[in-house]
């Protein structure tokens, strides 16, 4: 077992790991000599509020942080704890397909089982003798007869069937070009409907009528004569999707990448984090001794860049969970467990050290407050209990005693003459508890 194990396993019976409670939260972090998250419109500056001045962080910045750290995670065996669905190893399409296949081979041939088979066409040119015909590559691209028909069509500059067939983007379709395999989980059930749905004027479909046509009347051989329900049939991959995904029960997810699958709206929500004082945006120039290209290497010795950053700067950012979102798949939730709880405030205290690059400078976390209800809609509301998170600036005082109280969490760092105090004033709602998960992290790991 891991010590990263160890580590959530050690506070998944604490109030905030309990997935019927509601939850509000509020988290500080800083970076000192760092960009935490440049913007692609501003030559990659810090991220600012042009109203504010303060520095922005986005949601969708901790988030990949966060699947980041769910993805390292191992368990006794070194495999894979986590699985995550927001991801570059592979196209988001494939993975709902697989979650589609999953649910009709499942063991159990239920009604949802039977409702996605009733969608689920699949054409496979290793078992498909005439599909394999029909998107086969020329093996001489420079003689022979083009896919057109026209020997004077040079093959070289046009096309092929299978790389149309690759580019297309219809609801519920996908083509894997490598493995030579056609997908489709939708509604249409009738030659003439898988032609129409093919010649769309958007896709450029007429070099191809023909082969559109003999594509048409292999999906609909190989459609399955059963009546479907749509609804069912989604909401059958949609549970399988959450059941397969660790980040798709944490945070949802959108399922329209071509399939037209709806989303799923997960329980755990961020907002951007913002800086408690204004920032400063600085850019700093570069030089470097590799050159790019072969031209300019017998012209200069060096190169230049910019490196944007900021001296240091405080973030607050707010949290939500909702537990009526995090119910059983049964019941229209994700399916969210203790242990899903567990890896996520581990995943949040950790998020940084699994990130590191010059590009971020230091980045900490310093505090992370959760405020527990004990009923699933709340017992208060969320602004209410934000307002009694305090982070204040105070300056260093010669001769004054800068240590923290009991509860109070100091930020500083070495060269700057002030410092950040956060304190949590006390709640009259006896039906709310506050956790703290990144003390108990690193009290029961000390």
């Amino acid at each position: 077992m891991t010590d990263q194990e160890e580590l959530w396993q050690k506070i998944q019976n604490n109030p905030y790991c309990d997935p019927t409670k509601r939850m509000d939260f509020v988290l500080f972090f800083d970076v000192r000599d760092g960009n935490p998250n440049g913007d692609p419109d501003a030559g990659n500056l810090p991220r600012m509020d042009p109203q504010t001045l303060q520095g922005i962080v986005t949601d969708v910045c901790i988030k990949r942080k966060i699947r980041d750290y769910l993805a390292t995670l191992k368990d006794d065996r070194g495999k894979p704890l986590c699985s995550i669905y927001i991801q570059s190893q592979a196209a988001l399409n494939s993975l709902y397909f697989d979650a589609a296949r999953q649910v009709v081979k499942q063991e159990r041939q239920d009604e949802d089982a039977k409702a996605v088979a009733a969608l689920l066409v699949e054409l496979d040119e290793q078992k498909n003798p005439e599909f394999a015909a029909l998107i086969k590559l020329p093996e001489d691209k420079g003689g022979g007869q083009s896919d057109h028909g026209d020997s004077n069509i040079d093959t070289d500059e046009q096309p092929h069937f299978r790389d149309w067939l690759a580019s297309l983007d219809v609801d519920g379709l996908s083509f894997d070009p490598e493995c030579g395999t056609l997908s489709y989980l939708g509604e249409a059930n009738s030659k003439e409907k898988f032609k129409k749905m093919l010649s769309e004027p958007d896709f450029e479909p007429e070099p191809w009528k023909q082969q559109i046509d003999k594509l048409a009347k292999l999906l609909n051989d190989a459609k399955p004569k059963k009546s479907a329900q749509e609804r069912r049939a989604r909401d059958a991959v949609k549970r399988k999707m959450c059941e397969l995904y660790d980040d798709i029960r944490l945070f949802g997810g959108v399922l329209t990448a071509g399939t037209n699958a709806g989303q799923i709206r997960g329980p755990m929500q961020l907002t951007f984090a913002r800086s408690v004082d204004p920032i400063l945006q600085q850019d700093a120039a570069i030089t470097r001794c590799a050159i790019t290209t072969t031209t300019d290497w017998k012209k200069k010795q060096t190169e230049f860049g910019r490196k944007p950053w900021l001296s240091w700067a405080v973030y607050r950012q707010h949290g939500f969970f909702n537990p009526l979102l995090g119910r059983s798949r049964e019941q229209g939730g994700t399916g969210i467990t203790k242990e899903d709880l567990a890896r996520f405030w581990e995943a949040l205290a950790c998020m940084f050290r699994n990130s590191d690059s010059a590009s971020k400078g230091e980045m900490t976390m310093h505090d992370i407050i959760v405020f527990v209800h004990d009923h699933p809609r709340g017992n208060a509301p969320s602004h209410l209990l934000f307002e009694k998170v305090n982070c204040e600036s105070r300056v260093h005082m010669e001769g004054k005693d800068d240590n923290p109280k009991n509860d109070v969490t100091m930020i500083k760092r070495d060269g700057f003459n002030k410092y950040y105090t956060i304190s949590v004033g006390e709640s009259r709602n006896a039906k709310i508890r506050i956790g703290r998960p990144l003390r108990d992290l690193w009290a029961t790991n000390d």
